[in-house]
């Protein structure tokens, strides 16, 4: 549930983990910050939720973590 409303988000194994991870460091529920999430959404008049909730959580483990001196290339990608 997500507002209040049913729906669905189809997102990949690692965003579903990042969404738990982050609600619990904003001490919130995934479905609270998924229901924040889709409020932002609809005012910005995006089209998908999905994308978006890509988006929020490479920015929000971006904005989390410090720059590194070195490069981090060997990183899982994909389904790795």
């Amino acid at each position: 549930m997500v507002a209040g409303r049913r729906t669905s988000m189809r997102l990949e194994p690692a965003f579903w983990d990042a969404l738990e991870e982050i609600a619990q460091r904003e001490d919130l529920t995934v479905s609270r910050l998924c229901t924040r999430l889709a409020e932002r959404v609809e005012a910005l008049d995006v089209d998908s939720l999905s994308s978006a909730v890509r988006v929020y959580v490479m920015e929000y483990f971006r904005s989390a973590t410090p720059s590194q001196e070195v490069a981090l290339c060997e990183m899982p990608i994909a389904a790795e």
